[in-house]
């Protein structure tokens, strides 16, 4: 039996579910539009369809490069941790 198709997500949609991803809390959308370089308000407006957001908008390139780099840093300490978790464990008192 096929699968029903979920449907394609909106640009708006996309920037909220990367949003919440990366900066998962209640302010969201604050620290989102910081890093964009954008007000609050714009994306509030980008979601709720006042302004044109399009796959074409160069503010989702933006976010392409947050989750970029926020994967390295998720990366990096994910190592750090690791590494030092080998080093420590069953050593006690270090």
């Amino acid at each position: 039996m096929p699968h029903p198709q979920t449907p394609d997500p909106t640009a708006a949609e996309i920037l909220e579910i990367v949003g919440r991803a990366i900066y998962d809390g209640p302010d969201w959308q604050a620290r989102l539009s910081a890093a964009l370089g954008v007000g609050r308000s714009t994306i509030q407006y980008w979601r709720n369809g006042k302004l044109p957001f399009d796959a074409d908008h160069g503010a989702l390139d933006d976010l392409m490069a947050l989750v970029t780099r926020r994967r390295a840093e998720v990366d990096l300490a994910e190592r750090q941790l690791r590494t030092w978790l080998e080093r420590h464990r069953g050593n006690p008192g270090t």
